[in-house]
């Protein structure tokens, strides 16, 4: 295993940003799809940010990255076919995965009304 990283984040938190930034904070932090996801969810959407979030900064330990080292807009939380989630990589975060000589990664997320969780493996 090349790394591993997990976050805890709560919904909330998710919440007030995107309720005092709006779009600054959504277009800054996530890309369409996440965003449309989350809008799409309604009620629940903020809980869906949050576990995407939570993945993001979880991405982050898994390379031991640096804050600031790339965008969260450079990690992007998929589903699958079969609704499994995974991390679609961009610019630097791409990089990132590649420096720690890793080709793939593995997501776990995971929801409990006002708690989001992410754990990251790169194998």
């Amino acid at each position: 295993m090349r790394g591993l990283g997990v976050d805890v984040i709560s919904v909330s938190r998710i919440a007030d940003a995107v309720s005092r930034h709006g779009d600054r904070f959504l277009e800054r932090c996530f890309r369409p799809d996440e965003i449309a996801l989350a809008r799409r969810r309604g009620a629940a959407g903020a809980q869906a940010l949050a576990g995407r979030w939570a993945a993001k900064e979880a991405f982050v330990k898994a390379v031991g990255a640096k804050p600031g080292a790339f965008g969260y807009r450079d990690v992007e939380v998929v589903s699958g076919g079969d609704g499994v989630p995974a991390l679609k990589l961009h610019g630097a975060a791409a990089a990132a995965l590649a420096a720690l000589g890793g080709e793939r990664t593995m997501l776990s997320l995971s929801h409990e009304r006002e708690t989001a969780v992410a754990v990251v493996v790169v194998p």
